[in-house]
């Protein structure tokens, strides 16, 4: 298939290539250049349509079925060795061009980039088709001008002489060196290394010149006036008759990306190192509170919780005390109660009415830590610290006990000279301090529920907190609390025994700020049991944060009474304050000490709450307080599971499981 279009003084371009979608763009940008183009799909086509009738050039795709485009190339100069002739192909390399070359090519266009490549293609015909059919020849003067004007440094070396004398240097070298052209002929070029210059990089290129080869190297030379460069030096042997007779050596300046990838290298190592100390450092430290939280688990008592923690810090190396100690009250001060580290003070104590590192620890339950050069109370405090275990302390950190807004005391500890508390060790200590925290807390919930001894707090009630007391205001009714199912996360869920209509409830809390859902659980003529979540109850989590438990709480138009029980070790002064700081309306009305019975119903009941699942607990309680278990049922079943958001099966389950568990433990 032949078709033609354009016209350009009647220069004629036959066009060989078999892909008629890659030919119609280059036919199209031939032709708007005013050449008529003739299209042909392979060698044969192309010889027969020169045999036909002289063309102005021919253009030929090298990869062509049967023959290629340079053996097309080499029959077309068999019979005409003037017709330009231009390879243009996107199969080609290096080699090929050399062959191009060789065969007689007039000029040779790679495909690709395939936009600007058409128009090369259309400056090579008119070029070919003005100038004639030879390859573009460098003269002598433009090799000499290409050299001396090139951007990098080139150099070239006497191969037959021993010493391997430089007989030029172009400009470029000269700018990079600061060596005149006259200064650098009949020298070595080894006049540029210095102490400095790799050995390994020189002998390299010894053995190489030695050996007539190549080589690349990159290696620090000098400039003439001493400042250190990275040259990239490549060297090439230069044959003439097959006889080595000069190098030509290329010089290019890469200090910066040296530098640049020597200092990448740098902080990198530096990176590995510290990520190395800092994962050392995390084992030793993981294995600090892992050690700590496993003695916390067999301490009884707040002695054995304090020594636990104590003893182990000191155990590390970089610890040189330790001790922990609790608020007293009457003085508004903190003193040793456990101490680790030398001979226990005798009259250490802080004033936390002051701004010191301690106090501000116990103040803002933040962790605080003290260095030399620090201000005078910080100073001060490592001071007596050294003057107890007889030896500097560096650094001190006074960590807070702190459960909620209970708090517990606090646990100094004191580093050796010559170490410093890192921010991964500030942060483990506090994780110490937590685990010390939720030990003691613990201990006092456990102490309410064990001891004979309790402290008794009652108060009145009014205004608008809690909730129930503003609702037996604005409804002039009663409300008696008859359970509490609290939960670590979640909210807090209350049931009160009412004589108060649950739809006026719901109507109430709906108009107040305080997150309080209301569910019926029970209701007849007379009566109801209400279920109240609350999102947040304070006086639940106050009461329950100090190891307390609410024993009687009720309302009667506005006016209400709490009854709390808590251990003498609650410190019942900073209960009652925390109660009536929190509960605007809460003023104590009766403080008692006495002893409880000995007898196991608050043992049993917290075995029993420790086994139930929140959901076990709150079918159970809502079935008792729903009336589930009286003959004839005041509910069903049915009527529960819809006060809690479950199925009927589901509640059925979970107070099953309920049952099971409490009697077991009855009468297992």
């Amino acid at each position: 298939m032949a078709f033609a279009s354009g016209e350009r003084s009647g220069e004629r371009v036959l066009y060989v290539d078999p892909d008629e979608g890659a030919a119609g763009p280059v036919v199209e940008a031939l032709g708007r250049a005013g050449f008529s183009v003739e299209r042909v799909a392979d060698a044969a086509a192309a010889r027969d349509r020169l045999a036909a009738g002289p063309v102005d050039c021919v253009v030929s795709e090298h990869a062509l079925p049967g023959e290629s485009g340079v053996e097309l190339l080499g029959s077309v100069r068999e019979t005409d060795e003037d017709l330009p002739f231009v390879l243009f192909t996107s199969a080609g390399d290096e080699r090929l061009a050399s062959e191009a070359i060789s065969a007689g090519v007039s000029d040779y266009v790679p495909r690709e980039p395939a936009g600007k490549q058409r128009l090369a293609l259309v400056d090579a015909v008119e070029r070919v088709v003005i100038e004639g059919s030879h390859f573009p020849e460098v003269s002598e003067e433009l090799k000499d001008r290409a050299m001396d004007e090139a951007p990098v440094g080139i150099t070239i070396a006497d191969a037959s002489r021993r010493d391997l004398p430089l007989i030029y240097a172009n400009e470029a070298f000269q700018e990079l060196t600061g060596f005149t052209e006259a200064e650098s002929l009949g020298h070595n070029c080894d006049f540029l290394q210095g102490d400095d210059s790799d050995p390994s990089a020189i002998a390299e290129m010894s053995r190489a010149l030695g050996a007539g080869d190549p080589v690349s190297v990159e290696i620090r030379n000098y400039t003439k006036s001493g400042e250190p460069f990275w040259n990239r030096l490549d060297i090439a042997p230069v044959h003439l008759g097959g006889e080595l007779t000069h190098y030509v050596g290329f010089q290019l300046d890469v200090t910066e990306r040296v530098e640049a990838e020597r200092e990448a290298k740098r902080q990198a190592e530096k990176a590995r190192a510290e990520r190395e100390t800092v994962e050392a450092l995390l084992t030793r430290l993981d294995g600090l509170v892992t050690d700590v939280t496993s003695r916390l688990l067999s301490a009884d008592t707040r002695a054995a919780v304090e020594a636990a923690v104590c003893e182990r810090l000191v155990e590390t190396d970089e610890y040189v005390l330790a001790w922990v100690g609790d608020r007293d009250p009457a003085t508004d001060t903190v003193s040793p109660s456990t101490w680790v580290g030398g001979d226990p003070p005798g009259d250490l104590e802080f004033d936390l009415t002051g701004d010191g590192p301690v106090a501000r620890a116990v103040e803002t339950g933040q962790l605080q830590v003290v260095t030399t050069g620090g201000d005078p109370a910080a100073a001060d405090l490592l001071d007596r610290h050294a003057a107890v275990v007889g030896e500097d302390v560096a650094a001190v950190a006074a960590v807070p006990l702190r459960y909620g807004d209970v708090g517990y005391g606090v646990l100094v500890v004191g580093i050796e000279a010559g170490t410093t508390f890192s921010e991964p060790e500030q942060r483990v200590l506090s994780a110490v301090g937590r685990s010390a925290t939720m030990a003691l807390h613990d201990l006092t919930s456990q102490r309410l529920l064990a001891s004979d001894e309790v402290t008794e707090l009652e108060f009145g009630l009014t205004g608008e907190e809690p909730f129930f007391v503003a609702l037996s205001s604005a409804l002039d009714t009663s409300f008696v609390h008859v359970g509490t199912v609290s939960r670590e996360a979640g909210p807090t869920t209350l049931f009160f025994e009412t004589d108060a209509d649950p739809e006026a409830v719901a109507s109430v809390l709906d108009g107040r700020d305080e997150e309080v859902s209301v569910t019926p659980v029970t209701t007849d003529d007379d009566r109801s049991v209400l279920e109240f979540d609350v999102e947040r109850s304070p006086l639940v989590d106050l009461v329950i944060d100090r190891g307390g438990r609410i024993t009687e709480m009720h309302a009667t138009g506005g006016v209400g009474e709490l009854t709390v029980e808590i251990t003498p070790e609650a410190q019942p002064r900073a209960v009652v304050e925390a109660i009536e700081d929190q509960i605007s309306g809460a003023d104590l009305t009766a403080y008692r000490e006495q002893e409880r019975p000995a007898e196991t119903r608050q043992d049993i009941r917290a075995r029993i709450d420790e086994q139930l699942t929140d959901r076990q607990a709150t079918a159970l309680r809502t079935a008792i307080v729903g009336g589930f278990f009286e003959w004839p049922r005041d509910s069903t079943g049915e009527e529960l599971a819809t006060s809690m958001s479950i199925g009927r099966s589901t509640f059925h389950q979970h107070l099953r499981a309920a049952q099971r568990k409490v009697f077991e433990e009855l009468y297992a």
